[in-house]
């Protein structure tokens, strides 16, 4: 039986909102760090890649080195500290890694599979070759859209970070697959069950038990390494579930606190204000961007507009139409137009040819079928109005864009 390594310890209690904050959504954020920061502890995800120098990271007491080419995932349950340990400074490229705008954006919530792997995978890659360099690619391409957040490039920069994900999901599993993974220490595998467990009825006393320890010991070990005791680290993982769950407006704040994990709204309320500053009803409203120049945020979720977008996915390769899609769903096609109007400046034909773009991707990458096979497939009529529309979308042929990234996405 392999030892339990031993946490590495953070000094002093965490800072928020230095990666994440209202105007650091769905931008490109450089950094240079010379010495050691802070333990740093967000409420969203990031992603991280490494341009120059090396150093170490330490995230929930356990350290990755960091080097060019170094790919990271950072979750909202991971407390870090970042350290250059090199003559020149560590340069970074961050971005923030938003789940329910990404789940809304691109049509689908993540599958239960996706969020195991999240789970389980390294928050740390090292990429080389094509993977490095697509990746290098999709945070040039993310970059080059930093001032504009009109719909469309939104929807483009949620879909580049929706590649990303990809990719570093693909990539993780892979390194899981062929090496046997090393034991963790307490700390790291409780705030991994409680972020997975966060709506049962958790006690210090019962996590611990699980993992052969005690209260005690397991209160001591995450205040370490994140500088939150038991009930800290399972409110602060409850209050970012609601955060997310806030975005729906068809949502209750009871089922809200409810699905959160939290015993009663009245206690919902009083620790979500204690750890945000602000009441959930309060939240809600401050997350709706009004300003018209930039969309992030101005579209909160209804329920007619996830059945209209899962009703595009559904049918994208059909010859479907804003009337096919009106009698389905038993909603006006005045309704249906003035919904996509009203949260993405679009309609529903662009819509569905997103949805072929994206799909043709996926077929251009990881299958041999042809142009042809491919642009049938995904509901074009013939390759030469596929290929003009992939063109428009992408400045590059459908062949062009295969033989570019063909190999990134799996094994070569």
């Amino acid at each position: 039986m392999k030892e339990i390594p031993k946490s590495k310890s953070i000094c002093g209690r965490p800072v928020h909102s230095v990666y994440v904050d209202k105007d650091k959504y769905l931008r490109m954020q450089t950094y240079h760090i010379n010495d050691i920061t802070p333990p740093t502890s967000e409420n969203e995800s990031l992603f991280v890649l490494v341009k120059q120098g090396y150093g170490s990271i330490i995230i929930n007491g356990v350290e990755f080195k960091l080097k060019v080419g170094a790919f990271l995932w950072l979750q909202s349950y991971h407390t870090f500290t970042i350290k250059c340990e090199s003559d020149e400074p560590l340069e970074l490229k961050i971005c923030v890694y938003d789940y329910p705008l990404s789940s809304f954006l691109t049509f689908r919530e993540p599958t239960p599979t996706t969020i195991d792997a999240i789970m389980d995978a390294t928050p740390v890659v090292y990429l080389e070759g094509k993977f490095l360099e697509r990746v290098y690619d999709l945070f040039d391409d993310f970059e080059e859209f930093d001032d504009f957040y009109d719909p469309g490039s939104s929807l483009i920069k949620v879909s580049i970070l929706g590649e990303l994900s990809k990719i570093f999901i693909d990539h993780s599993m892979r390194v899981f697959a062929k090496e046997e993974p090393s034991p963790k220490p307490l700390g790291w595998n409780a705030i991994l069950y409680i972020s997975e467990y966060f709506g049962k009825d958790l006690t210090a006393e019962k996590v611990a038990k699980i993992f052969d320890s005690n209260a005690t010991t397991l209160n001591r070990e995450l205040r370490n390494i994140s500088g939150y005791n038991f009930i800290q680290t399972l409110n602060r993982v409850r209050v970012n579930i609601a955060a997310s769950a806030l975005l729906y407006e068809d949502m209750s704040l009871s089922y809200i606190a409810t699905h959160s994990g939290f015993s009663s709204e009245v206690v919902f309320y009083r620790i979500f204000k204690q750890y945000v500053g602000v009441t959930p009803v309060e939240y809600r409203k401050q997350i709706i961007n009004h300003n018209e120049d930039k969309v992030y945020r101005g579209m909160i979720m209804s329920t007619s507009l996830m059945q209209i977008l899962n009703h595009a996915y559904d049918n994208f390769s059909s010859s479907v139409d804003l009337k096919d899609a009106s009698k389905s769903l038993f909603l006006s096609e005045s309704t249906i137009r003035n919904i996509i109007f009203d949260r993405f400046g679009t309609n529903y034909k662009y819509i569905i040819f997103f949805n072929r773009i994206r799909h043709s991707e996926a077929l251009l990458l990881t299958t041999d079928l042809p142009i042809l096979d491919i642009a049938i497939n995904v509901g074009f009529n013939c390759s030469r109005s596929f290929s003009r529309a992939f063109n428009k979308f992408h400045n590059m042929t459908p062949s062009e864009y295969r033989n570019k990234y063909r190999g990134v996405n799996r094994d070569e």
